[in-house]
């Protein structure tokens, strides 16, 4: 049961990463980055040797530009937050 969530996942960040690359939208790349997240967690909880086996087949998905995007992602959250005039 446990490899067909992860299969799933894998399916799941494998589609918002190529939905990411078809759209200029920065709620695209946090869903991509929301579905990265949910599978780490998922894959942290995993044997060290099952572990290991996820991150590989992780890597074949992710592309050039994750980390780009990540950064993207997190540059977004910050801009987020309401903005405070100091006098």
């Amino acid at each position: 049961m446990q490899a067909n969530n992860i299969s799933s996942l894998i399916d799941n960040l494998q589609h918002s990463i190529l939905w990411a690359q078809q759209q200029d939208d920065m709620e695209v790349l946090c869903l991509a980055r929301d579905n990265m997240d949910q599978l780490m967690s998922v894959v942290d909880s995993l044997p060290l040797a099952d572990q290991l086996q996820a991150h590989y087949h992780i890597d074949q998905v992710l592309p050039m530009e994750w980390p780009l995007w990540m950064e993207a992602c997190r540059y977004d959250d910050g801009s987020s937050r309401a903005v405070v005039t100091l006098h």
